[in-house]
């Protein structure tokens, strides 16, 4: 190529070398396509790829910033593009209307490639080839990557939403998908289970005399000894207010009736210490009982949070056993 004719490119040489979109590719091997290319200069806020009016076309950033933004059902996606990058590609790859909006972010200056000339100077350059499968390689492991992060903070979301902020216990809406399927497993199985109520004796005079700061930390303190006395595979939930649940699979009565007492003792010997100094005494009431064949969530609970103001119309700071039709068993 003659010296008068370089000097039509849209691009010098120097300019051409610092691109990575050519990285390792010779200036002389794209020098003739580039002839039919021409340089951009758009302002601030100009819409370069619009999906709803396509036109396929490859777009090498020379300077500035372009922003890319996509919108779908599920939210939406925002990237950069610098300088050395292209928008576009896709589109002259496959023939697909472009998925994405590409603005310029700042004053850019874009060189403009048609699709067919893009797709010539591929075929004329291997390494052109290469830098475009090193560049879309890229690109879907940060999707991927964002990908994976936006489905861990939708799980901590989803979790966090059923974990009681207070108290770290799982909370109602927990409840009702773990506790129907752990009655539906136990009934299909014959499986031993017991569920407890329990409730905080005179909560309300707590708040009333110390305050909620300090009805707080009692509700905190009951919950660490609840699951200081369970197993792992208990499963204790904030039912509500100062009350608790707790289903305990493959547990029998008796066993049932072990790990009550030993949870209302180490209640009973809990103090929860204000920063004035004082100490607050503290007891629960616990109801409990054992499945029976055809219980649902429903019917396990309310029994035993009958036995539970069973408990506590005698005298609270004790366990009560609901046996079924009527039966109860103070403890």
């Amino acid at each position: 190529m003659m010296e008068n004719e370089l000097e039509t490119l849209p691009i010098s040489r120097s300019e051409f070398l610092r691109l990575e979109i050519f990285k390792n590719v010779s200036f002389e091997s794209l020098a003739g396509y580039l002839l039919g290319c021409k340089t951009v200069e758009v302002e601030p806020g100009t819409l370069l790829i619009d999906p709803e009016h396509p036109k396929r076309r490859l777009l090498v950033l020379l300077d500035g910033i372009m922003e890319v933004k996509m919108e779908a059902k599920g939210g939406s996606f925002r990237d950069t593009i610098g300088p050395g990058h292209c928008a576009g590609e896709m589109s002259i790859f496959d023939s697909i209307k472009p998925s994405a909006y590409v603005y310029a972010k700042d004053k850019c200056r874009i060189l403009v490639i048609e699709p067919e000339m893009a797709l010539a100077m591929i075929n004329a350059s291997h390494d052109l080839c290469l830098n475009f499968l090193h560049m879309l390689s890229q690109r879907l492991r940060n999707n991927s990557r964002v990908v994976c992060e936006e489905e861990y903070h939708i799980r901590c979301i989803e979790e966090n939403a059923k974990v009681d902020a207070l108290t770290g216990l799982h909370n109602r809406r927990w409840l009702e998908d773990m506790y129907t399927r752990e009655i539906n497993r136990s009934n299909a199985g014959n499986f031993r289970l017991s569920a407890f109520m329990m409730d905080i004796d005179h909560f309300k005079t707590v708040n009333d005399t110390y305050g909620h700061l300090a009805g707080d930390q009692v509700l905190i303190a009951v919950s660490k000894a609840i699951t200081n006395c369970l197993r792992p595979s208990d499963m204790p939930v904030r039912y509500g207010g100062e009350e608790f649940s707790v289903f305990l699979p493959g547990t029998s009565t008796e066993n049932a009736r072990v790990i009550a007492e030993r949870l209302r003792q180490s209640v009973e010997r809990m103090k929860v210490e204000l920063p004035d100094g004082q100490s607050i005494p503290v007891t629960i009431s616990i109801g409990f009982t054992e499945r029976q064949d055809g219980d649902t969530v429903r019917s396990i609970i309310e029994r035993a949070d009958q036995a539970l103001y069973n408990a506590k119309q005698n005298g609270r700071n004790r366990a009560c056993l609901n046996l079924g039709e009527g039966g109860m068993l103070l403890l």
